[in-house]
């Protein structure tokens, strides 16, 4: 016997869509953690439940792939070309270039921190920050 097929569209029964929040976000994270743990990816997912409640779950982290993320897009989105342009002359530099770059590098990096949690902020008042589970085991 197979599972009976549902239709799709918003529950409307608030008890019955937290039930299933509750159960597809676990399914969801599940099948995020299969994708890293069978093919090596990098995953990050970021979810706010129905109360707005914020979810995350990362493989190695959601900072670190975030992180990634962020730095590929100021690059034009393409991984090949930061990779070049990040290790092409990195051993040619000289000391006080090197120290520059690695300042503007994390220069840029806390701006798009800021940027990222201002975009949070906006969509999540404070008050439903208290309580967040961020670990990768989050139930």
């Amino acid at each position: 016997m197979g599972r009976k097929k549902i239709e799709i569209k918003k529950i409307e029964n608030k008890n019955s869509m937290y039930c299933s929040f509750s159960k597809r976000r676990k399914g969801l994270f599940n099948k995020a953690h299969e994708l890293s743990t069978f093919c090596g990816a990098n995953v990050a997912v970021i979810v706010f439940s129905p109360k707005e409640k914020l979810y995350t779950y990362g493989e190695p982290s959601v900072d670190s792939v975030m992180d990634r993320f962020l730095r590929e897009q100021s690059m034009g989105g393409n991984p090949e070309e930061s990779e070049f342009l990040f290790d092409q002359h990195i051993e040619d530099l000289e000391l006080h270039e090197l120290e520059q770059c690695k300042a503007s590098m994390e220069e840029f990096m806390m701006e798009k921190r800021d940027q990222l949690d201002e975009i949070v902020t906006r969509r999540v008042p404070l008050k439903n920050f208290v309580g967040v589970n961020s670990d990768k085991n989050s139930g």
